[in-house]
């Protein structure tokens, strides 16, 4: 390994090649518009003839493997990716990530050389779980009634596997067991934070964060979203955490809404989309506003209807 930089992409053995296939097309398809080391991330492979299918496909690419096991979720293997490489900065894409436009890493490391920056992001969102989740058993919160009709909010909001539920048992578990914990682990609306679909960071300042143990869905949605998320310690550092567009344009996170990228509008000048993208890409015209009024609040722009 040689270069300044390293992609990092997460190949996961359970979700069999179907994903780093579409991961490695999309690659192939957009240039990245800059040198960098393509790193295989390999989680939860048992042996060498496992991971045979994955080095066939990645043949053309001189991809370099770190094989972790299969313990925690994504974040888990990124910071010990992270611990072993050499690099000075690192971009990490998860399993189901796909590159939509050409430059892409060349515009994330631009919006890391900009002054002050923390990290940059592909999509980034202010939903709040702390506000939703008062939301839930009808009490004052941050969304200050933006969510909409509940009748038509909750039903939508189900059919998105990604989104909170909101079902009559789930608001009372909520009220009984779960909101002192979302209110006590989560900012209220606005809450901004990097989503960690695809994120570039440097490798130094990443693991000078404090994380703790990553081995739960809880603890994973604590680092991307709560009040000691990795946003909000590169705040308390005095750095902020950039969305960039498929443009080049990178936002500080009062202009997030402006970026057609993640829950809003047609998500126009996404850079790399994932599963949650793909989504509200599909969702019918409901869906799509729950999910972005949920993402953006007041400044939500719902795009038009995906698949009925």
């Amino acid at each position: 390994m040689s270069s300044r930089g390293a992609v990092v992409h997460l190949v996961r053995h359970a979700n069999g090649l179907q994903p780093v296939d579409a991961f490695l097309s999309s690659y192939e398809r957009h240039d990245a518009g800059c040198d960098h080391d393509l790193v295989l991330l390999c989680k939860g492979f048992p042996d060498r003839e496992a991971l045979a299918p994955v080095r066939r496909r990645a043949r053309d690419h001189a991809a370099h493997e770190i094989v972790v096991p299969d313990d925690g979720l994504d974040l888990t293997a990124y910071f010990a990716a992270a611990r072993e490489l050499p690099h000075d900065r690192l971009c990490f894409v998860n399993s189901y990530s796909e590159i939509l436009a050409p430059g892409w890493l060349r515009m994330l490391w631009a919006g890391l050389d900009e002054e002050r920056a923390g990290a940059a992001a592909a999509t980034g969102s202010w939903a709040s779980r702390r506000s939703f989740a008062l939301s839930l058993v009808r009490l004052p919160n941050g969304y200050r009634g933006t969510l909409g009709d509940r009748r038509r909010m909750n039903p939508a909001l189900r059919s998105a596997s990604t989104a909170p539920k909101v079902g009559l048992a789930r608001r009372l578990v909520l009220a009984a067991f779960v909101l002192p914990g979302e209110i006590s682990a989560y900012p209220g609306f606005p809450a901004p934070h990097l989503r960690t679909n695809a994120f570039a960071i440097g490798r130094e300042l990443m693991l000078s964060l404090r994380v703790g143990t990553i081995d739960t869905k809880d603890a994973t949605y604590r680092l991307e979203a709560g009040r000691r998320s990795v946003t909000a310690q590169l705040r308390e550092r005095g750095l902020t955490s950039l969305v960039v567009d498929r443009d080049g344009v990178a936002r500080a996170p009062a202009d997030w809404p402006d970026a057609e990228v993640f829950w809003q509008g047609e998500q126009s000048r996404l850079l790399v989309a994932d599963n949650q993208t793909r989504q509200y890409e599909a969702g019918a015209p409901a869906v799509r506003e729950a999910l972005a009024r949920y993402a953006w609040g007041p400044r939500a722009r719902p795009g038009g209807a995906g698949v009925e």
